[in-house]
């Protein structure tokens, strides 16, 4: 019995012996002690050779097989170390140039009786005979002197020579095609495969297929066996698709009616022993390097097992890939596991006592009944391999080995050997060392339900928290920037990412602030009032002209000398008067340009300071990264802030301002001389020049207060003001479009930011992208993809919009419909770039918009609907600031993203990761994992996933389903059974599906018997 189950081995399906008629040394003859040595000689011989298993071809007989069967019986003869099969090679009738060689692989437990009645039932062609010494020395003597001559016989020896007929009659007899099939079908018992030789000498591809194609496709269908040397026909045959031979496997297969066929490569030995050449080849030495290996038990019914899936269990070439692995890898392949007594155990119990198992490098599936002891192999597996999911030990836990005082676990002794490594031993009441390397990877029930269950229910997020751990594993070193968790990478990843948004959203406050201001000027109320302001300014000056001094005409009398000097120096006064007014202009335009001066002076102070505090910030925070590369930051980058220039200005300011106000003290001391001395000269004129003046000093009041009515531009209550505000009004409109143009670009450079942001993010999982683009399974049936998206809510976003703004008209009127109608507008948009960014902003700001228009007809902006103490700045500043977008990764598996996921497709996503996707090497136990899963999903995904993962790594799987036992070629089945009565005792056996001791075990345990299995079956349809 073969306890560690199917393994990789060494199979030469195609040997010979000296009882061919075509050996390269000593044949068989008369003399019984010299055949007896020759037999033990091919006995060592097979016996060193690599291959554990061996197909004998003799030409045309079975004697050898019959003389290898008489003297393996004998006393004294070496013990055969290996399996032989017997078998024979033919060669058939067949539309090509020369020979079709044939070949016939029996099980080596059929008897001598029907190994003859095979040759009794195929015929030789022309004299339809069937196979036998004789006939063949008949079916020489039957040719003509011609065809006899090609193959260097000579007639007349023949007809005379039986042993020349003999020979001719090997070298060129042909069987009938059809008897060789039917022969073939007429062995009991399944006791006989077809092997055709295909690509190798006189095989089946030497015939024209297209113009023989019933002759090919019949022994197509009869030849479970093919041999062949070519690494792309090899995958063909077992319907793998390569590079190589992707244009014809499709028509290949639909010869071979979609039933795979295994594809062998023997060494064609002639001799016992070789060089290892192609020439002289001995036993296990294979052409070219090109390999069988086969992975089953070297029996009959191991070779009956790969015939039907041969794609995972045969291989040709130097080593199968599971096999380079493991030999890379020793380490993480457990050999063996034990568990004994402590020696001075005085326990009458047996329990574990005893326990050896040598395990398989592939999968190994535990059964056995319910309470026989399959968790407990798990739980003390994990135990050795310091697994830290003790907590959900099932077996070793206080309420049940591990009982009162840890008995009766205390009295126990587990050791677990690696193929490479030291091994490891533990008591079985002591727990796992958190301060050691864990070596086995265990999912036990209770984890594995914790983890599909309870992220449904929000108890915890242990379920993403694992997925995150598989996703870190995969970043490499150089990118993990001292990071201890795939959230820590995060963080500091995106730190400048995050800093350089809020520069850009500070931005936007300010251009926000801007456009509320001018949306709050374009109120129709803001231009109507202008309008009346402007109309009442009209009415004002009507009502002046009306108060205007009537004309005094200037007098004509002549003056004598001294009213002709003060006439003149009253119009000198009233020239001086006239500059005074003129400079106090001036002077009340310099004042406000020092306020504007003085105003800037203390902002340029006020942000030199901000900047200077933000520049200390930018320093320290750069500090770890700077320290990393061994940079001082003052080696990069300096402020140089100099305050003396802002000094000097305020100095050069204030002096300005002195100035002024000398000057406006003089102007009025002056101003007031000039106007008690023009009032003291005018009391001397005559009456009719006092009269004059003193309409000339009305007139000049007048046109005074009329000028103060006008105004000037810059005097927003004046005439000309209020008309200059209009016209500003007018000209608003494209202003604001130039702003919200401004606004846009600045919305669109957050997303760009944003997109930075993702595309960083997504990168971390290039690595684990590039894997998953290598895996066909998990590409193309588990769909299963990495994203970084920018995502946001509509909901989320609905809700922060509304804690501002009224729902109270149109759209926005009701909560239900409010939400609706932004979700109705967050749908349209991907957010995949920056015309989706933007466009959903505005068409918000816009369904605002129209809603205040409702509410306040003709009105821009949106302060109609604001709530109170809110203001429209803030609704801008989160709309078009993408507050609600963030960079997040998504994991979608088959088309639905992980949230949605049911309990089941979590079950089997966590196994894709574990099993497939996460990086460990180490063994990794599961106990009982279909239990998340129904029979479908166990078939359609998890089949794929152990059949997959298996080819990487050590799998051990306690299971009650025969989908994952079966189904999935459990490469070892240790079947586990529990004796109550005799010693409670816990035993173990084990070895590979095929074996039949535990081929019965896995029917009566995973089908319920075989009769129920095949009840079951009757009812199916």
């Amino acid at each position: 019995m073969f306890s560690r189950g199917s393994e990789w081995r060494e199979w030469d399906l195609h040997i010979h012996s000296p009882a061919s008629f075509h050996w390269d040394g000593e044949r068989f003859g008369a003399d019984k002690a010299r055949n007896d040595f020759l037999i033990d000689e091919m006995i060592g011989a097979l016996n060193d050779a690599a291959p554990a298993a061996f197909g004998l071809m003799d030409y045309w007989t079975f004697d050898g097989w019959f003389a290898l069967k008489m003297r393996q019986a004998e006393q004294g003869a070496p013990a055969l170390l290996k399996t032989v099969f017997p078998g024979i090679e033919l060669r058939l009738a067949a539309p090509m140039e020369g020979r079709l060689n044939a070949h016939v692989l029996f099980s080596n437990e059929i008897s001598d009786q029907h190994l003859r009645d095979f040759l009794s039932r195929v015929k030789l062609e022309l004299i339809h005979q069937p196979l036998s010494r004789d006939a063949l020395i008949e079916y020489a003597r039957y040719v003509g002197a011609d065809k006899l001559t090609k193959h260097g016989f000579d007639k007349g020896k023949v007809v005379l020579d039986d042993d020349q007929a003999f020979a001719a009659g090997c070298k060129i007899a042909e069987l009938n095609v059809d008897s060789y099939k039917e022969a073939i079908r007429q062995v009991p018992g399944g006791r006989a495969v077809g092997f055709m030789p295909f690509s190798t000498y006189d095989g089946l591809d030497s015939v024209k297929q297209m113009d023989h194609y019933a002759y090919a496709l019949g022994l197509f269908e009869s030849s479970p066996i093919f041999e062949t040397r070519n690494a792309d026909l090899w995958a063909a045959f077992c319907g793998v698709e390569t590079e190589g031979n992707r244009k014809w496997l499709g028509n290949f297969q639909a010869a071979l009616r979609g039933v795979p066929r295994l594809a062998v490569s023997g060494s064609d030995a002639h001799r016992f022993r070789g060089n290892g050449s192609n020439d002289k080849r001995g036993y296990g030495q294979f052409p070219s390097g090109k390999r069988t290996w086969i992975k089953a038990d070297p029996t009959w019914k191991g070779l009956l097992q790969v015939l039907k899936e041969p794609a995972k269990c045969s291989f040709l070439g130097e080593l199968p890939p599971k096999l380079e692995r493991i030999n890379r890898h020793k380490t993480f392949y457990i050999d063996r596991i034990s568990v004994n007594k402590n020696p001075d155990s005085a326990l009458p119990e047996t329990w574990l006592h005893g326990t050896e198992i040598l395990l398989n490098p592939d999968l190994i599936a535990i059964i056995g009944n319910k309470g026989s002891g399959k968790s407990a192999l798990a739980d003390i597996i994990a135990l050795l391999g310091n697994s830290q999911q003790n907590t959900h030990f099932s077996f070793l836990k206080r309420d049940r080995f591990r009982g009162k005082a840890g008995e009766p676990a205390r009295q126990f002794i587990g050791g677990l050997s690696w193929l490479a490594g030291d091994p490891c031993t533990m008591s079985l009441a002591d727990d796992p060392s958190p301060e050691r390397v864990e070596l086995v990877r265990y999912i036990p029930q209770g984890r594995f339900e914790a983890l599909c269950n309870d992220h449904v229910s929000g108890k915890t997020d242990e379920f993403e928290k694992e997925l995150r751990e598989v996703i870190f594993s995969h970043v490499p070193n150089n990118v993990r920037l001292e990071a201890l968790s795939f959230d820590q990478l995060i963080d500091k990843q995106e730190n400048v990412f995050r800093a350089r948004a809020n520069e850009l959203r500070k931005s936007l406050r300010a251009l926000n602030e801007q456009i509320v201001d001018i949306e709050d000027q374009l109120h129709p109320n803001v231009q109507r009032n202008i309008e009346e302001q402007i109309k009442l300014k009209a009415k004002q000056i009507e009502e002046h002209a009306a108060i205007k001094p009537a004309v005094v005409e200037e007098p004509t009398a002549e003056l004598n000398s001294d009213q002709q000097v003060t006439s003149g120096r009253l119009a000198e006064i009233g020239v001086a008067l006239e500059q005074l007014k003129i400079d106090a202009k001036k002077v009340a335009d310099d004042r406000r340009v020092i306020g504007r001066k003085q105003r800037s002076l203390r902002n340029i102070g006020e942000r030199m300071s901000l900047f200077e505090k933000q520049f200390a910030t930018f320093v320290s925070e750069i500090g770890d990264d700077l320290a990393t590369v061994d940079l001082k930051a003052e080696e990069m980058i300096t402020l140089s802030v100099n305050r003396n220039v802002l000094r000097q200005l305020e100095q050069a300011v204030v002096a300005s301002d002195a100035e002024i106000e000398r000057r406006v003290e003089s102007a009025n001391k002056t101003e007031a001389a000039l106007m008690t001395e023009q009032k003291q000269l005018s009391e001397k004129l005559n009456e009719p020049q006092q009269k004059y003046q003193a309409y000339t000093q009305s007139l000049k009041s007048w046109q005074v207060a009329l000028e103060a009515i006008e105004g000037s531009e810059t005097e927003p209550e004046s005439l000309k003001g209020l008309k200059r505000r209009l016209a500003q009004i007018n000209e608003l409109p494209a202003l604001l479009a130039e702003k919200r143009a401004s606004r846009r670009e600045i919305t669109a450079q957050i997303f760009a930011v944003l997109g930075e942001q993702r595309g960083a993010r997504e990168a971390l999982f290039a690595p684990l992208q590039e894997l998953i683009q290598k895996n066909s399974l998990i590409r193309n049936d588990y769909k299963l993809q990495f994203q970084a998206k920018l995502l946001g809510s509509p909901d989320a976003i609905a809700t922060n919009l509304f804690g501002a703004i009224k729902q109270n008209i149109g759209e926005l009127r009701g909560e239900d419909e409010s939400f609706a109608a932004v979700r109705s507008r967050f749908e349209k948009f991907s957010f995949e770039n920056t015309a989706d960014a933007v466009g959903f902003a505005e068409e918000i700001a816009s369904l605002l918009a129209e809603s205040a228009e409702k509410a306040v007809n003709g009105v821009s902006g949106i302060r109609a609907l604001m709530r109170k103490d809110k203001a429209p700045s803030e609704v801008y500043n989160y709309l078009f600031g993408l507050q609600y977008l963030e960079p997040k990764y998504t994991l979608l598996f088959q088309d639905t993203q992980i949230e949605r996921l049911s309990p089941g497709q979590r079950g089997a996503l966590l196994l894709v990761f574990y099993l497939l996707v996460d990086k460990g090497r180490n063994p990794i136990v599961l106990d009982q994992p279909e239990e998340n899963l129904d029979n479908e999903t166990v078939v359609s995904l998890l089949v794929p996933v152990l059949n997959e993962a298996k080819k990487s790594r050590q799998i051990i799987m306690v299971t009650h389903n025969p989908n994952l036992a079966v189904v999935c070629d459990a490469e070892q089945i240790i079947h586990a059974s529990f004796d109550r009565k005799n010693g409670a005792r816990i035993s173990y056996r084990s070895g590979s599906i095929e074996d039949g001791i535990i081929n019965r075990a896995v029917v009566d345990v995973l089908e319920g018997t075989k009769i129920a299995f095949e009840n079951r079956g009757q009812k199916y349809h």
